[in-house]
Formats: C-alpha cells, sequence, structure tokens
C-alpha cells in the first residue's frame, strides 16, 4: 500500500513535529543522564564521607590519649582541618574533615565526644565554594575512658620489693589470680611452685623464675585464652596521683594537709561518720601525764621479773597521743572525696564512691558492696568467671592513696577505746584500689605499694598485777629508749609502739615460788601471725609491687630502725620475729564490670604508643554514636 502526503504544508508541520519529539526525548535522555551522573555523585560522596567519619573518629582517640595525659586540658579541642584529595575517572573531589575533641564529665563516667563534620568540593578549582557538594555528613561520637588503674586486676610499675632485688618477691603455688595482670618489669615465679593466671598477663619484660632462669611450664600456669602471655609488651605510663579528685571531688576540710591527723570514717551505704583523731605531742606534759607517759626511770629489776631494783637511768619520751572529735556525718552520691590527711577506712558502700587521700591509707575492717553478698562477685560470675547471676548495677568503689594502702593490723577504737584487731582473719576488699606514691630514688619504701601493717611482730609486755600493785610500761622501766647503739633494745621484744596495740597482752606462764603470773615477752604473744585470706574482689594497682605476706627465719638480718630513718634501698626491720609466716593469703578475683565503667575520678594510666588498634581500643569504648544534619554552627 502507498501512502502519499499531498499537501506540502502538512508534510513540513508532521516533520517539525518529529524534530520536536527527538530534540525533546534527547533533552529528556540527557537530563536522565545528568540526574543518573549526579546521584551516582552524590552517593559516592556521601559512601566516602561515612567512611572518612569513622577515620576520624579514630583521631579523636589518638588526641584523647594525649589530653588524658594532661592535668587541666581544654574543655573544647578543634583539631586541624584534614583534606583528603582522591580521584576516580575523570571525577576530582577534596574532602575536608573537621573535628573538634570535647571533654565530658558526668556524675556517671567520665570521657570524650568527639564531634566531626564531612564536606566536600569538586572540579579544579576545589576550595571555591560554587564547587562545593551538596552531601555533607555530620557525627557525634561519645567514648568513655577505659584507660582507669580498674581497667587491670593487678598492675605494678615495679614488679620488687623494697631491697629492688630481681625475684626478692615472686607469685607462687598459692597464688589463684583471675583477672588481667600487668607490670612494667619482671615478674618472677617462685621455682616448681607455679602460680595459675587465669586471664591474660602481660609484662614489660619478661616472666623468670626464681635466680633469673625463663624455664617454666607455660601451659600449667598461664590458662587464659590465647594469647595467655604476651611479653615484651609494650610500656604503660604509672604518673597517676588523686588530681582527679583534688580538682572535681569534694574537699574535706577544704584540702589542707596534714601531717599530724587521722580521718576516721566508717561507711554505711552512702552516708559515712567521719571522726578526726589530732596527733598531738606535749614535750612539756601536764602533771597527771608525767609518771605514765612521759618519765620512765629505769631499774635493775622490776616487777614481775623481780621487785623494784636500783634506779640505773631515765627514759624522757615526748608524749603523743591522739585527741578524738566529735563524729562528722555527711553522705557521697556518685562522687568522689579527697581527704588531706592520713585515712582509716572500712564499711559497706553504695553506689559509684572514690576516696582518695594525700597520706597513707589504712582499711581497718571489712570493705563491701550494698548489694553483693560478701564472697560473691559483683559482677555475676563465678571463680572461674562463667555468668551464674546478675551483676550488681550500681556499686563501684575507688581507694587512692597518693602514698601507700595497709590492711590495718588493729587500732584502739575512737568511740570506745575498744582494742580492735578486726583484720585477723579473712578480709573483704571490693573495689579498685590504688596506691600511687613515688619515692626518691634512694627511699623506695616510700613507693606506693599495697602490703599489710605490724609485718613483723614479737611479743610486749603488758601491764601487770603483782603481789596485789599494777605495774604498767614494764619494758620501759627495764630498757633504754630510744634504742642506741651500746645499749641495744633486746631483740625478743616489740620496739614500742611499732604495734599499733602496743603493749600488746602476751602468753603468761606462773613462776616457782613466786605469787601471781609472769609475763613471757620472749615467747609467742597473743599477736595473731596467720590473718586468713584477702578475698580481693576488684583491682590492685601500684607503684611498688607490695607483700602481703612474709616469711621469717628467725634471725637478726638488720639492726633495729631508729625514728623512720630508712638506709637507701633497704626496708626497715624491728628485730627478730619468731620463725614463720606471717599475713595472708590471696584470693583474688577480678569484676569485669571495671573494662565498661569505672569509679568516679579514678586515675587514668596511658599506653605509650598507641601503634595498634588493639592497644588503642583498650584505651576507650564507643557509648554512643549519632549521625545528625550538619549545624549550621560548626
Amino acid at each position: 500500500m502507498t501512502i502519499r502526503f499531498m499537501d506540502k504544508q502538512g508534510n513540513i508541520g508532521i516533520a517539525l513535529v518529529i524534530v520536536l519529539l527527538a530534540v525533546m526525548s534527547g533533552v529528556s535522555l540527557a537530563s536522565v543522564a545528568f540526574r543518573d551522573s549526579v546521584a551516582f555523585r552524590n552517593e559516592l560522596d556521601g559512601l566516602q564521607q561515612f567512611h572518612l567519619l569513622r577515620s576520624e573518629v579514630g583521631r579523636g582517640r589518638f588526641v584523647a590519649s594525649h589530653l588524658e595525659s594532661l592535668h587541666n586540658p581544654a574543655v573544647e579541642n578543634p583539631l586541624p582541618t584534614r583534606h583528603i584529595k582522591i580521584e576516580f575517572g575523570s571525577h576530582r573531589t577534596i574532602y575536608h574533615a573537621r573535628t573538634s575533641l570535647s571533654i565530658v564529665e558526668t556524675d556517671y563516667d567520665d570521657g570524650f565526644k568527639i564531634r566531626t563534620l564531612i564536606s566536600a568540593t569538586r572540579g579544579e578549582d576545589d576550595y571555591n565554594p560554587e564547587n562545593a557538594s551538596p552531601v555533607k555528613r555530620y557525627g557525634e561520637n561519645r567514648i568513655e575512658s577505659l584507660q582507669t588503674l580498674a581497667l587491670f586486676h593487678y598492675f605494678s610499675d615495679i614488679d620488687r620489693w623494697v631491697d629492688d632485688r630481681p625475684g626478692g618477691i615472686v607469685f607462687w603455688e598459692g597464688d589463684i589470680i583471675y583477672g588481667r595482670v600487668h607490670s612494667n618489669t619482671d615478674i618472677y615465679l617462685r621455682n616448681n611452685s607455679w602460680p595459675q593466671f587465669h586471664g591474660l598477663v602481660t609484662t614489660g619484660g619478661r616472666i623468670r623464675v626464681s635466680g633469673g632462669g625463663t624455664n617454666y611450664p607455660h601451659d600449667d600456669i598461664f590458662l587464659g585464652p590465647p594469647p595467655a602471655l604476651i611479653e615484651n609488651y609494650p610500656r604503660i605510663s604509672f604518673d597517676p596521683t588523686a588530681e582527679t579528685v583534688r580538682a572535681r571531688g569534694h574537699l574535706m576540710f577544704g584540702g589542707t594537709e596534714r601531717d599530724d591527723a587521722i580521718a576516721h570514717v566508717t561507711v554505711d551505704g552512702s552516708a559515712y561518720e567521719l571522726r578526726v583523731g589530732d596527733v598531738v605531742t606535749e614535750n612539756d606534759p601536764p602533771e597527771e601525764w608525767i609518771e605514765d607517759y612521759n618519765q620512765f626511770t629505769i631499774y635493775s629489776s622490776y616487777p614481775p621479773y623481780g621487785p623494784v631494783g636500783d634506779s640505773i637511768s631515765v627514759n624522757q619520751i615526748p608524749k603523743t597521743d591522739t585527741l578524738w572529735g566529735e563524729p562528722i556525718s555527711g553522705t557521697v552520691v556518685n562522687n568522689s572525696v579527697f581527704v588531706p590527711m592520713q585515712l582509716w577506712i572500712s564499711g559497706d558502700f553504695l553506689g559509684r564512691q572514690t576516696w582518695a587521700s594525700s597520706h597513707n591509707i589504712y582499711v581497718k575492717d571489712d570493705i563491701t558492696y550494698r548489694n553483693t553478698p560478701p564472697g560473691d562477685r559483683p559482677d555475676g560470675r563465678d571463680g572461674e568467671g562463667n555468668p551464674v547471676g546478675t551483676p550488681n548495677p550500681t556499686d563501684y568503689l575507688g581507694i587512692i592513696s597518693e602514698e601507700s594502702i595497709y590492711i590495718q593490723y588493729g587500732h584502739w577504737c575512737p568511740i570506745d577505746s575498744v582494742r580492735l584487731r578486726s583484720n585477723t582473719e579473712d578480709i573483704y576488699m571490693y573495689g579498685a584500689y590504688a596506691a600511687v606514691g613515688q619515692g626518691d630514688s634512694d627511699r623506695a619504701w616510700d613507693d606506693g605499694m599495697i602490703h599489710f601493717q605490724y609485718m613483723y611482730p614479737k611479743g610486749s609486755t603488758p601491764q601487770q598485777y603483782w603481789r596485789g600493785e599494777e605495774f604498767k610500761f614494764i619494758d620501759l622501766h627495764l630498757f633504754n629508749y630510744p634504742t642506741t647503739s651500746s645499749v641495744p633494745w633486746p631483740p625478743g621484744l616489740v620496739y614500742p609502739w611499732y604495734n599499733p596495740l602496743w603493749p600488746e597482752p602476751g602468753a603468761i606462764y606462773n613462776v616457782p615460788g613466786l605469787p601471781g603470773y609472769t609475763p613471757n615477752p620472749h615467747d609467742a604473744p597473743e599477736i595473731v601471725r596467720e590473718r586468713g585470706d584477702i578475698w580481693l574482689f576488684g583491682s590492685f594497682a601500684q607503684r611498688r609491687r607490695g607483700a602481703v605476706g612474709v616469711l621469717s627465719s628467725g634471725v637478726i638480718t638488720r639492726p633495729w630502725n631508729i625514728d623512720g630513718e630508712i638506709n637507701p634501698n633497704t626496708m626497715p626491720t624491728y628485730g627478730v620475729t619468731p620463725p614463720g609466716r606471717t599475713g595472708y593469703g590471696k584470693r583474688y578475683h577480678t569484676d569485669l564490670r571495671f573494662e565498661t565503667t569505672g569509679p568516679p575520678h579514678y586515675p587514668v594510666i596511658r599506653f605509650e604508643g598507641y601503634e595498634t588498634e588493639e592497644l588503642r581500643d583498650l584505651g576507650f569504648v564507643t557509648r554512643n554514636w549519632w549521625f545528625k544534619t550538619p549545624p549550621r554552627n560548626f
């Protein structure tokens, strides 16, 4: 069939319509292609910006690790803008990463907020605002610091005793450690008396056995998930103080430090009762003090060892006493407290609390959590670390001494003057404990340690009734005090006031032919030497590793230490102690909650380097990550 177009004008009109349709189709197709190209470019920008947001979080963490090493960092810390050029085919784009790091402080945790805005410009003139990509990405990453000392179940900067002798203090068969252990120096094990470590052990040095060798049954000792042991681990900077508590916690007594006072604190939940004891020395005592305290006539014999003999000398001793004030009550709710004097503390703790002292801290009785039965782990695990219950959601305790922490042997109760020896059986210690003192290079004894009071006990002669009359301070009526080289103190007697309960009653026996009883100061008194176990549920961190148990041979190795003067790199010794062991066994359990939440204002540590993701991730955990509409003022 043949179709003829006879109307020329109609033919032209139809041709124009066809041309118009073709042009419109071409424009439409070009528009679709253009839109696809723009959409692809925008999608590419968005994807690339998302990855850059992630990388900026890493950069923020590096900066956060530095800020944590500073005492007073700025609240807001803008980072230099980073420009990243990327070419893809004919596309050329420069992405601009603007990041700022702000410090976040709440009642519950401390950390940082990393805020990042990623923008882009395209083409040859990359910095021309007219070439700006319409796509922007903005994120806020909330990280919490895990670099508190509570992160490590057992941490020591120097894993040696005060004599600084390698291998002088060891882990041995009685030590079963369930949490993470780290030392910046070599860790020593007692040869053929192997401990057990159920968590990761890291050391800046090597694992060595007594004598310095490195031959030990690895798989029988290091029982944690592989790798159970890492030697030559990057050193962890240990330079903490209680500065954060000083700066942000409650300063008792205005923070004015005193060397002549004791704070006796008992905590019940979030409430506490505190008494201040003023340590007073009287060189010119009142009349009623003279007979019993200041002037002691020395006799050639003295009851109950015989009749009052000839006067041969006089001890003139300043009278030192502790005068206790009235109780002070208060509360601690999700906060820290700084005590500017020696602190004696115990109790049952509720909520998040940290107690810090500029001086030594003495644990005077059990320290427990209100919402954890004594003996249970607060993280809801059993002894092997398996989940068995619900973790304690509320109670986290920190104890920080800027000197050392002692488990107290005993004290005179300031309330009723009763002799208390609360820690001569098992003791419970819940929480994170840090002894951060740093002594001079020739006074290792002043390094912060966690150890126990009255390490070398021996007898003394308590007051006696002899032939119907009372005799007191018998030792001071028989021997010169203080000790002199020409007239030494008898090695079988405790040095006066070295025992915090001096003169502590000793064993007594009958003397044939004499009425009454005679003390035996050279035999084993009622002093408690084997004091049970330390049930730790938390963490220990210390400048130098302290001893919680000592073994005495009964041989004098050093003379009496006089008036606290310590020879370089030697520990003070106090005469002969009967042979045997004194102190505590270890029953240490970690608290896995400290991996994510620490006590308030607890000191931080800093890994040197942060060269790897592993070390960086040990430092922080991400709490929240929000992607938001970019703010106008950022």
